[in-house]
């Protein structure tokens, strides 16, 4: 059974409980780099969002992976880009999402516009120093701190990834798999593959297009060994593998929580903890308490 966009039940992919973790909130131990994760802080009545930033600044994130949907509408993407000053000097890698584009999420009025405004303001910064590499889209990649070759995606400005982006994404991936100084490949984008047994809250909806192209995109990862899927849209958690790689769906900070159950509906952000070997997935709530989801890598075909 699936978890809709409103909740449901468990998750049909088989997730290990979180153990709660005694560890100190601390910077990253020697040999350790640690990024911060999360998305969708639309409509932030709890003021998550300031809360994730000073966490980021506060354990020396290197930088913080955004995964989408920073404001209701496109119009006040101003007052989220304001509060990027509580991040101090850690480097910013945004996702698109479809609140970035859509008024509402939903109503496609200026699309165009709207993604050339979010370039210009996110993108080429001395924060974010990265451009994208279509120029009707948000895609790029960025080679971080600790091997990490990080992928950002675009699955909403239109249904599915498109073959332009497939292509580029298929070239990009075969360089940085090749590149021995890559350690880890990450992927972000802000909806879901579709067909994830999790959620049909995700790249499901868009049709039978877009299902074929998370299809691609997915067998593009499979072939180039990417460590670990990311994305939001669904407002809660939940970890789970697709064709043996881990992935996350990290919806949580401070858009309206789905309906689902207490172990998926929280306010949250992810810590990834680096090292050439390994990603730990640490589940960090609003509030504070943490716990471990992930350890090591995916195993080998």
């Amino acid at each position: 059974m699936l978890l809709s966009a409103c909740g449901g039940a468990a998750p049909a992919t088989p997730v290990a409980t979180p153990q709660p973790s005694e560890a100190p909130v601390a910077l990253p131990p020697a040999g350790v780099v640690r990024f911060i994760v999360g998305g969708d802080s639309r409509n932030d009545a709890s003021h998550v969002l300031p809360w994730a930033f000073r966490e980021a600044h506060a354990r020396g994130a290197s930088a913080f992976l955004f995964l989408g949907d920073m404001e209701i509408t496109p119009q006040i993407d101003a007052a989220f880009a304001a509060q990027l000053e509580d991040l101090g000097r850690v480097p910013f890698y945004p996702v698109l999402g479809n609140h970035e584009i859509k008024t509402f999420g939903f109503m496609s009025m200026g699309v165009a516009a709207a993604e050339r405004a979010f370039r210009t303001r996110f993108l080429g910064t001395a924060r974010t120093p990265v451009r994208s590499a279509l120029p009707d889209r948000v895609v790029y990649s960025a080679d971080l701190r600790g091997g990490v070759h990080f992928v950002a995606l675009d699955n909403v400005t239109e249904n599915g990834f498109g073959a332009p982006q497939l292509a580029w994404l298929a070239d990009d991936l075969a360089k940085a798999s090749a590149d021995p100084t890559t350690k880890h490949v990450i992927v972000g984008m802000h909806k879901p593959l579709a067909n994830n047994g999790v959620s049909s809250h995700g790249m499901d909806r868009d049709g039978p297009g877009a299902a074929a192209d998370s299809e691609a995109a997915l067998a593009l990862f499979r072939q180039n060994r990417v460590s670990l899927v990311l994305a939001s849209h669904v407002h809660e958690f939940a970890k789970f593998d697709e064709a043996g790689i881990p992935a996350y769906i990290t919806g949580g900070l401070g858009a309206p929580l789905d309906r689902g159950t207490p172990d998926h509906a929280f306010h949250h952000f992810l810590q990834l903890d680096v090292t050439d070997d390994a990603i730990q997935v640490t589940v960090v709530k609003f509030g504070g308490s943490q716990s471990v989801a992930e350890q090591g890598e995916p195993e080998d075909d």
